[in-house]
């Protein structure tokens, strides 16, 4: 794990030890805690903009996010599936408050640094969005109770998300358990979906972290 990793865990960390939240993390109240006015797509084209011009702004079809002197916004596709926006909005918060926006070389329209920074840069957040979302945690205290899919359940993620950030998790364990030092986060129910409960995939005691 590098340094620049150990800045990614350290800021999930504070955002989940700070804040309390409970699962799944709402991702949108917290974008607002820290200053990020959230702008739809559907709000943008209700202003005369079209779709794919606003994909062309963004350079994608998820969002952005964006800093000036006049503040902190992330637009954000909002007619995506929720897991998708869920993920997008913890991304896009994560590269607001990683600094990678104060960067001269960042515009929301025309990014000029080289492939090397945007290809770190998103790594970094998409790294972080995933600690937010799935806490290590979370994943160490149900990972045997009810497997990643469960996980997935758990925190609104997409199963993808799930198995990303659990394969990280399992290859630095030792690591994330001295710099990852948030209490749980404790779902009320454990079964969020309430048509299909969330059964244990096998019975065994509540591992602490």
């Amino acid at each position: 794990m590098t340094e620049r990793d150990r800045r990614v865990v350290r800021t999930a960390n504070e955002l989940v030890r700070r804040h309390g939240l409970t699962l799944p993390v709402d991702v949108a109240a917290l974008c607002r805690r820290y200053g990020a006015r959230l702008v739809t797509l559907s709000e943008l084209e209700r202003r005369g903009m079209s779709r794919e011009a606003v994909f062309a702004v963004w350079g994608n079809r998820d969002g952005v996010a964006m800093a000036s002197r006049r503040g902190r916004a992330i637009s954000y596709n909002d007619r995506a599936a929720e897991n998708r926006v869920r993920f997008t909005l913890a991304e896009e918060l994560m590269h607001l408050l990683l600094g990678h926006t104060a960067d001269r070389r960042f515009a929301a329209a025309r990014q000029s640094y080289d492939a090397a920074v945007y290809a770190c840069y998103e790594a970094e957040a998409k790294h972080g969005a995933c600690m937010l979302l799935v806490p290590p945690t979370v994943y160490f205290r149900y990972r045997e109770l009810y497997g990643t899919a469960g996980v997935a359940r758990l925190c609104r993620v997409s199963r993808a998300c799930a198995w990303t950030a659990g394969r990280y998790y399992e290859e630095n364990e030792n690591e994330l358990r001295a710099l990852f030092t948030a209490e749980p986060l404790r779902c009320p129910t454990c079964a969020l979906d309430r048509r299909r409960p969330l059964h244990p995939r096998r019975v065994s005691a509540d591992a602490s972290f």
